[in-house]
């Protein structure tokens, strides 16, 4: 007994061409899509790595600040260039081909900021996305610590002046040794008094305020207010136009009692 041939169905055969159609539509913005969130995740990751770098950077600056001072020590730099490639290595970043140096806007003493800047390049790999914003992009990480290697402004250095105890020798005679008398009415030499060193003067101490929950942008006024002075309240990360946030966190403690020229670093995220 033979079955009669079956018919193509013409409306199967019209979804199957339509799936492929749009497969065909899709999957170059699915692919552009995916490119597009491995160049994101590569440059996200490197940021943080050059994050790292920059804060690293700047502690070891400010624990060594007279290495770039009139006197420079090539040795502590080059440990610095060292530890900053060190850090980047695997940013899959391009780095400068010199290393930044630290700067000290406030000088090198105690408390003024190491400021360090570092700025790198990466290279998209999505080419719709690099036709449009560039195939090269520039990421750039700063970080700011307190000097902690130095003295305090304005408290003076006690220099101590070495004495010498002079050597005496008894000499033993057989001679009769008459006792001095002061004549009559003689008036007696007085002996010169010791003159009185002045005291240092005391260092300006200022209360430092609470800065959490605070908007950056009114953070000056309130460092300002108490104080200290308004160049010494550093940001990390840096604040512009724009680009102002809450504080989470701040190196010196809320209420207790600083010189009134030291400085603070605040921060956007709970810092330890």
């Amino acid at each position: 007994m033979h079955r009669p041939a079956r018919t193509p169905n013409p409306s199967s055969s019209g979804r199957r061409g339509q799936s492929l159609t749009e497969f065909a539509l899709t999957l170059p913005v699915v692919l552009v899509l995916i490119l597009f969130g491995l160049d994101f995740g590569r440059i996200f990751l490197g940021w943080v790595q050059l994050t790292n770098a920059a804060r690293e950077a700047a502690n070891f600056a400010a624990m060594n600040p007279d290495a770039w001072s009139s006197e420079p020590s090539a040795s502590i730099q080059a440990e610095y260039a060292r530890l900053v490639t060190a850090e980047t290595a695997g940013a899959n970043c391009t780095m400068p081909s010199t290393i930044p140096s630290p700067t000290f806007p406030n000088g090198t003493g105690l408390g003024s900021p190491a400021s360090v800047v570092i700025t790198c390049t990466f290279h998209l790999i999505t080419p719709v996305i690099s036709e449009i914003v560039g195939s090269r992009i520039s990421v750039t990480a700063a970080s700011a610590f307190p000097v902690r290697s130095g003295i305090i402004d304005g408290i003076p250095v006690p220099t101590a002046t070495p004495t010498t105890s002079p050597t005496s020798s008894l000499v033993l005679s057989s001679a009769t040794v008459s006792p001095s008398s002061t004549p009559i009415g003689a008036t007696p030499t007085p002996s010169p008094s010791p003159t009185a060193t002045p005291s240092p003067t005391a260092t300006p101490m200022c209360t430092v305020p609470n800065f959490r929950n605070v908007n950056t942008a009114s953070a000056p006024s309130m460092w300002q207010a108490a104080g200290f002075t308004a160049a010494n309240l550093l940001f990390s990360p840096l604040v512009g136009p724009g680009n102002n946030y809450s504080i989470k966190d701040q190196s010196l403690t809320q209420g207790s009692s600083a010189a009134c020229t030291s400085s603070i670093i605040v921060y956007d995220k709970n810092h330890h």
